[in-house]
């Protein structure tokens, strides 16, 4: 008899451990698939994002450069793009897109219109491009929490101020219109 409750209490325990094996290894893949999924959420907040800050800088880059007022703009996808950026940022991350929020609500009140002024501009591609960075490095850091460095690079955004220069320069030198 006393082997029967062995062979009971052994395979008990096996069914037991088997089952508590089961119900550990669903809540750590839900847990890691939920974890993945808000992860995959905020990149695409953040790449909607930039993409719509470069359309936005884009567009009044150009009524700039054209002395009109901008248009064509896509404030609603901007909005959009902001609102997105808010539900997924980590505060850092969500500072930054305010900076940068803000930098293009100054850009967006320029004098379009009126003759251009290089160092009004200037001031505000300083910002633009300032914003811009920092929006990258705090979204960077919100994904990769190991990586504190900051990058050695910058890919897109305000174009390199030097080439602003040039741009306006030949502007002035042939009287044409830059887009």
């Amino acid at each position: 008899m006393a082997a029967a409750w062995g062979t009971v209490i052994s395979t008990a325990s096996g069914a037991g451990a088997t089952i508590l094996g089961i119900l550990v290894g669903t809540m750590a893949g839900r847990r890691n698939e939920a974890r993945q999924w808000s992860r995959d959420r905020t990149i695409a907040a953040y790449e909607r994002f930039l993409q719509s800050f470069g359309a936005v800088e884009i567009g009044l880059r150009h009524a700039y450069w054209e002395e009109r007022v901008p248009q064509g703009i896509d404030w609603e996808e901007w909005n959009a793009a902001l609102v997105s950026v808010s539900l997924v940022a980590d505060s850092g991350t969500g500072m930054a897109a305010l900076e940068l929020s803000e930098a293009i609500g100054e850009f967006s009140t320029f004098p379009f219109g009126e003759p251009k002024d290089l160092e009004k501009l200037r001031q505000i591609h300083e910002r633009l491009d300032s914003a811009q960075r920092n929006f990258v490095q705090a979204a960077r850091r919100s994904l990769h929490a190991a990586d504190k460095q900051q990058v050695p690079w910058r890919l897109g955004g305000p174009p390199r101020w030097s080439e602003i220069v040039e741009i306006h320069q030949r502007d002035q030198d042939t009287g044409h219109v830059i887009p």
